[in-house]
This record gives C-alpha cells, sequence and structure tokens, in this order.
C-alpha cells in the first residue's frame, strides 16, 4: 500500500489517541526516526520499536500532551507535518507550546525515515518545496 496524506492524516489522529500501533502499517520496518538536534539528548531511533520509544520519550518529558497537526505537505518523495506541540512540563508544571514538523521520506510506498524540525519552515525547505 502507498502512502498518502488522507493515510498520514489517519496516523497522527491515532498517535493523538495514544495509539502508536496504528501508525506502523504505514512504517518501513527499517524506519529511522531523528530528533531535532536542539532537544536536550538528540537521539536516533530505529525500527519499530524505535517509534515506540521515540513517542514514550516524548509522552514522559510531559504530565500532559497534545500533538496536533496543523498542515500536510506532500512532496514527491516526502511529506511534511507541521504540528503545534503543547504539553506541561513533568515536574516542572510550566506550560510549554511549540510549532514543530516532521519530514517523512518515503520509500517503497512508506514511511522510512522521519527528522523532527523546530522550524518548520526547515522542513518545508529540506522536502524540495518552493
Amino acid at each position: 500500500m502507498k502512502m498518502d496524506l488522507e493515510q498520514m492524516r489517519r496516523a497522527y489522529e491515532g498517535l493523538s489517541r495514544g495509539d502508536v500501533e496504528s501508525a506502523l502499517g504505514l512504517i518501513d520496518p527499517d524506519v529511522e526516526v531523528r530528533d531535532r538536534p536542539e532537544a536536550p539528548d538528540p537521539q536516533t531511533y530505529r525500527g519499530f520499536d524505535g517509534v515506540r520509544a521515540a513517542v514514550q520519550t516524548t509522552v514522559d518529558a510531559f504530565d500532559l500532551v497534545e500533538f496536533e497537526p496543523e498542515r500536510f505537505i506532500e512532496a514527491g518523495d516526502h511529506i511534511v507535518v507541521v504540528i503545534r506541540l503543547r504539553g506541561t512540563g513533568k515536574g516542572s508544571g510550566v506550560p510549554v507550546e511549540d510549532r514543530i514538523a516532521h519530514l517523512w521520506t518515503l520509500r517503497d510506498g512508506k514511511a522510512w525515515r522521519m527528522q523532527v524540525y523546530s522550524d518548520p519552515d526547515d522542513a518545508i525547505r529540506d522536502a524540495g518545496v518552493p
């Protein structure tokens, strides 16, 4: 099955409900997920277990976290997802709100690489969108 924007939207709907498993059918088993370099401890996660760990790392940093996809942009072998991230810092109680982006690279119809960006414009540029 070739991934399209509607499938990506459904995957993010599942993620927003905490259902990581619903997205795995769209992801290549050899997927690589890379944190934004500015993250406190940037990691590269691999495979389905890596996807689960990446999501859990984000969830663990907050008492409450919400991902709200604002925009999906398709560009050849790439899909950019611009996300509004809201949460309350675990322990600190400090509210956090940020706009980030996920740049997905597709291979054989599945998502096989994802880079997190602090600036959505950088993700859009790297996807080759004019």
